[in-house]
């Protein structure tokens, strides 16, 4: 989907997964994981295996419409920042918004025709509101910083370690250092 940046269309819950993958996933200290991403974030060569899902015939399913809502939601906190640069968006838009209002009606204070009623109560509660948006935006970019840093997740999955052939620099500085 484009909001986790990752073509989920041809992807299912039902894997076959190698023991690699599958060693990888089981590392990562997360606990509300979204498995589908997951899979792909892995980076692990896949292949698709398709296969027609039959219409089921007993019983129904289990999933509310509330449940779902919320399995999408969690999904999509788990991959992505963007709900929370729409707030910041948002934010800058209603100031963007009021600062335009507030142009007009001064322009048409100045020209005899005010506007009636509580105008300048009304935009200063427009003004305020947006900074308090933009505000939590901001914030809302630090925690999902903290976030980030919370899941540990690994920046790179090694496949393997090889020792360095002597003579080369390679990896040379984490030893001498490692020592001291």
């Amino acid at each position: 989907s484009k909001l986790i940046k990752m073509d989920m269309n041809a992807s299912s819950d039902f894997k076959l997964l190698d023991r690699k993958v599958v060693q990888v996933l089981l590392e990562l200290p997360e606990r509300n994981t979204f498995f589908r991403a997951l899979t792909f974030w892995a980076g692990f060569r896949t292949e698709t295996v398709e296969y027609e899902v039959q219409e089921r015939k007993y019983g129904q399913s289990k999933w509310s419409f509330w449940s779902l809502m919320k399995y999408a939601i969690t999904n999509a906190t788990s991959f992505s920042t963007l709900p929370l640069q729409l707030v910041t968006i948002m934010g800058g838009v209603s100031i963007l918004f009021s600062v335009i209002l507030a142009i007009q009606t001064l322009v048409r204070y100045l020209m005899g025709t005010a506007v009636e009623g509580f105008t300048t109560v009304i935009l200063l509660i427009l003004i305020i509101g947006g900074f308090i948006m933009l505000s939590l935006g901001v914030i809302g970019h630090y925690i999902a910083r903290i976030y980030e840093e919370v899941k540990g997740r690994p920046k790179y999955i090694i496949s393997h370690v090889t020792e360095n052939v002597p003579g080369t620099a390679v990896g040379s500085w984490k030893r001498e250092h490692r020592e001291s």
